[in-house]
C-alpha cells in the first residue's frame, strides 16, 4: 500500500514525464511494440510504457502488488496485461517481446543468471533488455528516504539482500559476465544513466543502466 501510494504521487511529478520521454525515444529503435516489464509492483512503469505506445505485459511474483497495478490501471485508464510470475521460470512464448525493461529488481534476485537466461529466451532476435539496477551489496538500508516503511521492513531487506549471491559481487559487472553466458550481444553500461534521465545531480541517483540485445 505505500509503494502504491508513492507511484500515484509520483504521476504529479516531472519524473513521470522524464520516463514517458525516455520510452517514447527508445520505441523507434526496437523491433516492435511488444514489452515486458520484470517486477512491476503497482505498475507504475507498466503504465508509462502504454500511454508511449507499447503492448505491455507486466509481471510480478506478488499477487498483492498486481492486484495494485490491475486497480490503478483501471483508474487511470490504461491497458497493460498483468501476470503474477516468477522472474527466474517466465511462463512466456519464446522469441515474442521487443523490450525487456526492469528497474531496482535483480538486486532481489536469487538466481540472477537464470533469469537473463529466461530473458534472452522469450525476446525476439534483435530484442532488447534495459535494466536499471543498483549495487547494493556493501550497502546497508536505512529509513533515510523512507520514513513510511516500518523499521522493521529495512532490516528485513537487509536480510534478506545478504542471502543473496548477486549481493556478493561487484556490479555491474556481474551483470555483464551473465549476459555474455545467456548469450547477449552489444551490452554496454551507464553508471550515470538514471540521474540524467531524470535531470537530477549524479549523486542523487546510484542506479546503472545495463544495455544489451539478443542476436
Amino acid at each position: 500500500a505505500i509503494w502504491s501510494e508513492e507511484k500515484k504521487e509520483a504521476w504529479a511529478q516531472p519524473e513521470t514525464t522524464y520516463w514517458g520521454n525516455y520510452f517514447r525515444q527508445l520505441l523507434p529503435q526496437l523491433t516492435g511494440k511488444k514489452a515486458l516489464e520484470v517486477g512491476t509492483a503497482s505498475g507504475y512503469f507498466a503504465h508509462i510504457m502504454a500511454l508511449a505506445g507499447y503492448q505491455v505485459t507486466a509481471i510480478d511474483v506478488s499477487p498483492n502488488m498486481i492486484s495494485e497495478a490491475e486497480a490503478v490501471g483501471k483508474m487511470l485508464g490504461v491497458q497493460a496485461t498483468y501476470q503474477v510470475m516468477d522472474a527466474q521460470v517466465l511462463q512466456l512464448p519464446d522469441n515474442h517481446f521487443d523490450l525487456i525493461f526492469t528497474r531496482l529488481m535483480t538486486w532481489t534476485t536469487p538466481d540472477v543468471a537464470a533469469f537473463y537466461k529466461e530473458c534472452f529466451r522469450v525476446l525476439k532476435p534483435g530484442g532488447t533488455l534495459r535494466n536499471f539496477d543498483g549495487d547494493f551489496g556493501n550497502y546497508t538500508f536505512t529509513r533515510e528516504g523512507h520514513e513510511k516503511y516500518p523499521a522493521e521492513i529495512m532490516e528485513q531487506a537487509n536480510q534478506i539482500k545478504k542471502q543473496l549471491d548477486i549481493s556478493r559481487h561487484k556490479r555491474p559487472e556481474r551483470d555483464i559476465t551473465l549476459l555474455q553466458q545467456a548469450g547477449f550481444v552489444h551490452i554496454s553500461t551507464d553508471l550515470k544513466a538514471e540521474a540524467s534521465l531524470l535531470q537530477r545531480p549524479e549523486n542523487e541517483s546510484s542506479l546503472f543502466q545495463i544495455s544489451a540485445q539478443k542476436p
